[in-house]
């Protein structure tokens, strides 16, 4: 990793929902005086339907389809972190296209504090009537394997969001990218 680091022009944020992606990714963004994306907020913009709708409406196939598509644009992007949604990371298409185009950094949380920043789970289409958190420590569970994949971790449980963000720009400098 170290040796292709310097050829990275972004960075990306992977991690379940209510890791902070967004939250962090935003405050990041502006302390770099870079561009920020959310993939789950231009697959609205570019749907025109709330992500539950589209899971509702057209199913996660579908939303799938849509977020991969997002996601095969990362290579025309640089000097901008980009949080992903939480399934993003399954699929191997859109893993190796995140690894090539970012340092990737896993904004880790446990389940109990995941399931704390989600609350009812409200909006969120996979926790929509369900037990949260149950739910959030399956899938949590059953993606760790991709989380784990990132090129850095960050165990984000006792950090404010502007901690998370300043320990990405020192660790990001450590390996090698321009920030």
């Amino acid at each position: 990793m170290e040796g292709r680091a310097g050829l990275k022009r972004n960075i990306i944020l992977v991690g379940p929902m209510g890791s902070g992606k967004t939250t962090v990714g935003r405050i990041l963004a502006t302390k770099l005086g870079w561009r920020f994306i959310d993939t789950d907020k231009l697959i609205v913009e570019q749907t025109g339907k709330e992500i539950s709708d589209l899971f509702q409406e057209r199913g996660e196939v579908y939303f799938r389809q849509v977020e991969k598509e997002i996601i095969s644009h990362l290579p025309q992007v640089s000097r901008t972190v980009i949080a992903t949604g939480g399934g993003a990371v399954i699929d191997r298409t859109n893993y190796l296209l995140i690894k090539e185009n970012g340092l990737v950094y896993y904004l880790k949380a446990s389940p109990s504090v995941l399931s704390r920043r989600v609350g009812s789970g409200m909006g969120r289409p996979l926790l929509s009537g369900k037990d949260v958190q149950m739910v959030v420590a399956e899938i949590l569970e059953e993606r760790d394997k991709y989380y784990q994949q990132a090129d850095l971790t960050i165990e984000t449980d006792f950090l404010t969001p502007y901690e998370v963000a300043d320990l990405m720009i020192v660790e990001s400098k450590k390996h090698g990218l321009s920030v």
